[in-house]
């Protein structure tokens, strides 16, 4: 099976069910919209796991209604009015950094803009330790 062309910043709808690996850090919810977040490397049929980080929806717990943002700095917000394919106003987590197998991409959705791909980047490697970006 060829495996699907993937780009930063596309979005995919994650079907892992099948998925049989286990540990503190596996997605809680086997059903899951992620953005692939590799910059290099995807048009090499070697290179089998994805990064991604995933998206979920606004809720209160994670909202600030007084300031009109995320509470938590590492997310990044993106409106269902600019990406119509969003069923609602959601957040990425980008603290939630996963490497994915490439099979489970095939449920291609949409591709950000840059502006929110560079947003998501910066909040990537202020988590990881590299200081700004």
């Amino acid at each position: 099976m060829p495996f699907p062309d993937l780009r930063e910043g596309d979005v995919f709808f994650l079907d892992l069910t099948g998925h049989t690996g286990k540990s503190a850090n596996t997605l809680k919810d086997p059903h899951r919209i992620v953005i692939v977040m590799n910059q290099r490397k995807l048009d090499n049929p070697g290179h089998k796991t994805i990064v991604c980080v995933p998206i979920t929806s606004v809720g209160p717990t994670l909202w600030d209604t007084v300031n009109q943002r995320p509470r938590i700095q590492s997310h990044h917000y993106i409106s269902a009015g600019k990406y119509r394919e969003l069923s609602h106003d959601s957040l990425v987590k980008c603290e939630h950094i996963y490497t994915i197998n490439r099979e489970y991409f095939t449920d291609y959705r949409f591709t950000l803009e840059n502006l929110d791909l560079k947003e998501i980047r910066v909040r990537m490697v202020n988590i990881i330790g590299y200081g700004n970006f």
